[in-house]
């Protein structure tokens, strides 16, 4: 199967016209955006992982703690958002040559947004000089990982994500050439 990062770093121009023409895409900025991606993270959060995650992690999104984090964050690497009709509908966050946060919200699944971010975030990585990017996806987020590995990822790893009382919970390392 073809992969739509190729062999040359011109994969950040590969959107389909429905990206280009329904939804917008511009860099995040600190001090401005870290609200609304935060807002937007844990919308993504409660749509996409019932199931996946205990309810009560759900349950305890805060949007305060969140926002600080967020703070933080944009100052440490680039996010980029995605827009329709100046609504937030995803959003996508590296640092140095890992994609931390990729999010769209489930009403835009489909649309080629997800795509879309991804490749900014490996343009963003690709710049900075590295050669292979990384992001970790739950284990059981069977939708997500399909479509990383659609984008050419290949799970290199396992490991717990970290919560103290469900250990149980497992990510998976997914790596991309960028050359």
């Amino acid at each position: 199967m073809h992969s739509p990062i190729g062999s040359s770093l011109s994969f950040g121009h590969y959107f389909g016209m429905t990206v280009l023409t329904r939804y917008q895409m511009r860099m995040a900025w600190p001090d401005q955006d870290e609200e609304l991606i935060a807002r937007l993270k844990i919308a993504c959060w409660r749509e996409s992982y019932p199931g996946i995650l205990p309810q009560s992690i759900l349950d305890g999104l805060d949007l305060e703690s969140s926002s600080t984090e967020w703070a933080r964050a944009l100052r440490g690497g680039i996010a980029w958002i995605a827009e329709q009709s100046g609504a937030p509908v995803g959003f996508g966050h590296a640092r140095g040559d890992e994609v931390t946060t990729l999010y769209v919200r489930k009403a835009d699944h489909g649309q080629g947004v997800g795509m879309a971010l991804l490749l900014h975030c490996f343009d963003e990585i690709a710049c900075l000089g590295y050669g292979r990017a990384h992001l970790w996806a739950l284990e059981e987020n069977t939708k997500a990982r399909s479509f990383y590995e659609r984008m050419g990822g290949q799970a290199i790893a396992r490991r717990s994500v970290g919560y103290r009382q469900y250990a149980d919970i497992m990510e998976v390392r997914y790596e991309f050439p960028l050359d």
